[in-house]
């Protein structure tokens, strides 16, 4: 019996050990198998990325000859004058080109078809030039900007501009644009507005919901398709969608939307509990905190504090005696001072006038300039917003500056502009 189960242990011995055989034959298979598979599913990989590559590099070689084709495109149709520049985000800009001026030219012409002496003094316009550097161009985006890919902003027509941005965002978003761009300064509206006027092509724009207050036959496609004129719903319009006559050289070319749409907000100039800060010339390099403080500064002609209502004009002086609301309160909790139109306000007997305040449309030598009403808070920090928005009727214009809000605002009929350094 014994004998028997000896054998039977031999044989279980035997199939075991057949057994391990067989699985480390199996195992070595399946290792080579493994070390095949992965080979091939490497070349597989190889050929893909090889092919993403190709693909890739042809998209982008396409991309860029459809941009360069699109750019001679433009250029071409507006004999230079416009040009499309792709930013350090991918998104189109179509810009125009502001060939510098002087400001004698600038003056004797307005004199020769007003009579008005606007006393701009001479030499080179501040907006060509960037900390005593001369431009011979500045590009100022044509449109309104508009919602751009990863993060951005495009310079685009035919869409609804982008808005409900605060200062600070609107300046981001257009430095984010890499080297050389820049929020429209003060310096580039003022000096542009000059130019309309001197040129007889001071824009119109959607003044009233959709149309222009002063021709009511001048529309554009509201964003919220309603009636030309209607004043419920947004009667914010699209960009460029206008006719020539609210471009700032009353041409396909020129700079669409300045006056009315929506409030650009402006860089290089701010008040400080009613003292009018900038910067001399268009230097966007420069830190805030060291703008020239200059000696001029809005007074009230009322010092109430009560309500935050319009209590009467503003007043260009060398001090403040009357104040709205508490020194450093960037608050919109107290009054604002008004006039309907910027140039028509008192001066008071001790305000020396300054040429840049003039050049910079902050004061004017006559009433007779381009039209815009001026709102005031001279109490906490005010930044500026020009152009008015597609409600304002007659206080849009060129000349519209409004310095009631804080840094911190943003709404709906707040946008922006950017601009590039060449």
């Amino acid at each position: 019996m014994s004998q028997e189960i000896n054998e039977l242990l031999k044989e279980v011995t035997k199939a075991v050990s057949a057994s391990n055989e067989q699985t480390a034959a199996s195992q070595e298979l399946g290792q080579e198998v493994a070390g095949k598979m992965a080979q091939l599913d490497k070349k597989a990989d190889d050929a893909i990325a090889l092919a993403e590559k190709a693909f890739n590099d042809n998209v982008d070689a396409l991309t860029d000859y459809a941009i360069e084709g699109h750019k001679k495109a433009i250029e071409d149709a507006s004999g230079g004058r416009n040009t499309i520049l792709i930013d350090a985000q991918g998104n189109p800009n179509i810009m125009v080109r502001i060939q510098r001026f002087n400001y004698e030219d600038l003056n004797e012409a307005i004199l020769t078809r007003t009579g008005v002496d606007l006393q701009l003094g001479t030499g080179t316009p501040t907006m060509f030039m960037d900390n005593g550097t001369s431009r011979s161009e500045v590009y100022i985006a044509k449109y309104l900007a508009s919602a751009g890919a990863n993060g951005g902003c495009s310079v685009v027509g035919g869409v609804q501009p982008r808005t409900s941005v605060n200062y600070d965002v609107a300046k981001a978003l257009c430095t984010d644009k890499g080297a050389g761009w820049h929020m429209m300064s003060i310096h580039e509206w003022a000096a542009i507005a000059l130019w309309s006027l001197a040129n007889n092509t001071v824009p119109r724009g959607n003044t009233n919901y959709g149309r222009s207050h002063e021709n009511k036959l001048e529309t554009a496609r509201r964003s919220d398709n309603g009636m030309p004129g209607d004043s419920s719903g947004t009667g914010r319009t699209d960009t460029g969608k206008g006719p020539d006559t609210w471009a700032h050289d009353h041409g396909a070319f020129g700079v669409q939307d300045l006056v009315g749409n929506v409030n650009e907000w402006l860089d290089q100039m701010k008040l400080d509990n009613g003292q009018i800060i900038t910067t001399l010339d268009n230097n966007p390099s420069i830190n805030e905190a060291n703008w020239h403080r200059h000696g001029a500064y809005f007074d009230s002609t009322s010092d109430s504090m009560a309500g935050t209502g319009n209590v009467g004009a503003p007043v260009l002086s060398n001090t403040i005696i009357k104040r709205n609301g508490p020194i450093n309160d960037d608050s919109h909790d107290y009054p604002y001072a008004h006039n309907a139109h910027f140039a028509t306000i008192g001066k008071s007997a001790g305000y020396a006038p300054v040429e840049l305040m003039r050049r910079l449309l902050i004061e004017s030598a006559s009433p007779t300039t381009v039209a815009g009403a001026i709102y005031v808070r001279n109490y906490g920090d005010r930044f500026p917003l020009r152009g008015g928005g597609w409600s304002y009727g007659s206080y849009a214009g060129l000349g519209m500056l409004y310095l009631n809000y804080s840094r911190s605002s943003a709404n709906s009929s707040i946008g922006f502009r950017p601009a590039f350094f060449v």
